[in-house]
């Protein structure tokens, strides 16, 4: 009798570590994992989107600047030429 209340006991305390617990999902059994990335692959491309929207600007903008420099600069050497050869180149009228 009291090996079998032993026994018993064993067996119970022994199904007792086998029970399942409720464990918790891992990233890619929960879905989360493709989730993330999924947000990481959008920040990727609006970097890369941003990235090229300001160096198109930056162009651009040197563009302009520089056409107008050009043409400053050529109103500018235009006078100078003009007013040193004044006298002798005539002017077409």
């Amino acid at each position: 009798m009291q090996t079998q209340r032993n026994l018993r006991k064993l067996v119970t305390r022994k199904q007792k570590n086998y029970v399942m617990t409720k464990s918790t999902p891992t990233l890619t059994q929960s879905g989360l994992l493709a989730v993330l990335l999924q947000r990481q692959h959008y920040k990727v491309i609006q970097l890369a989107r941003r990235r090229a929207q300001r160096k198109h600007a930056r162009a651009v903008l040197w563009s302009n600047l520089t056409w107008l420099l050009a043409r400053a600069h050529s109103a500018i050497a235009s006078r100078r030429f003009r007013r040193a050869f004044a006298g002798i180149v005539p002017r077409r009228t």
